[in-house]
């Protein structure tokens, strides 16, 4: 993407995650709304980002993995703003930024990598769209783990902290992390059912070792336990947070092998 677009795009959601903080320590509400204009304006400028990238591509910009965090990015600042409006859930910000700021710079720090042209068709590209959704999905899903142990840790407390008052109930937290992992899994499997089925095609074989591609498996492994154990079960809690963050860890792992280990997904 051209430095001009994204690197604006950054230093806005650098500092909505500023503002964002400040508010989660003092809640004034001017504060709140600068970080919800400054959200607005850096994901304005990052949608412009993308379109001329298609543009460039002549297609979805989704021909590297760098592209498609980027997407990623694009999708989860969205819905935050969305659930944020819809939800009152003005604090999540503050948990989602940090995590948008992160990937952001990744994708302007490092040279992407494209697709091998055995990959390049609009098959790979929906197998792509569709894991990025699910992993949105699970960003949310994992800010949720975190609140919930953070508010959990205030309640057990003698003396809550200041936290106690900005986080939501428990059980809206633990509703979130079940709804969003209820959304993202669907659009993980067929994601993974897509990218399988193309890599028989691609490779002769569905069990091609690939960094990336075992990454994701083992992802979708603990997502699969999860969502097994809350409908089966009665997983939620403390239980369901942690399986959570765990989930998510092996995401991370999935981007960075994507990112910086020799696999069949790059050229």
């Amino acid at each position: 993407m051209h430095p001009s677009l994204i690197n604006p795009a950054v230093v806005g959601y650098i500092c909505a995650m500023g503002l964002a903080l400040a508010y989660l320590v003092q809640r004034h509400e001017l504060v709140h709304r600068l970080s919800v204009l400054a959200t607005l304006a850096a994901w304005a400028v990052h949608t412009v980002a993308l379109i001329v990238r298609a543009v460039e591509l002549g297609a979805p910009p989704l021909g590297s993995l760098l592209d498609a965090i980027s997407v990623a990015v694009w999708v989860i600042v969205l819905v935050e703003v969305m659930i944020e409006q819809r939800s009152g859930l003005r604090v999540l910000s503050a948990f989602v930024l940090p995590i948008v700021v992160l990937l952001s710079l990744k994708t302007t720090t490092s040279r992407p990598a494209n697709l091998a042209p055995v990959l390049a068709s609009a098959w790979i590209w929906i197998h792509i769209a569709l894991a990025m959704v699910g992993f949105a999905a699970f960003v949310f899903n994992f800010v949720g783990a975190i609140m919930y142990l953070l508010q959990e840790r205030q309640l057990k407390g003698k003396r809550p902290g200041a936290f106690y008052y900005r986080l939501p109930a428990l059980e809206t937290l633990d509703r979130l992390t079940f709804r969003t992992l209820a959304l993202g899994f669907p659009f993980l499997t067929v994601g993974l059912l897509l990218g399988a089925i193309w890599a028989r095609t691609a490779w002769g074989s569905a069990l091609t070792f690939d960094p990336l591609a075992f990454f994701s498996l083992v992802a979708w492994i603990i997502y699969a336990g999860t969502l097994a154990g809350r409908a089966a079960a009665g997983w939620h809690g403390r239980r369901a947070a942690y399986f959570a963050i765990v989930g998510f860890a092996a995401l991370v792992l999935t981007l960075g092998a994507g990112l910086f280990l020799p696999g069949r997904h790059g050229s």
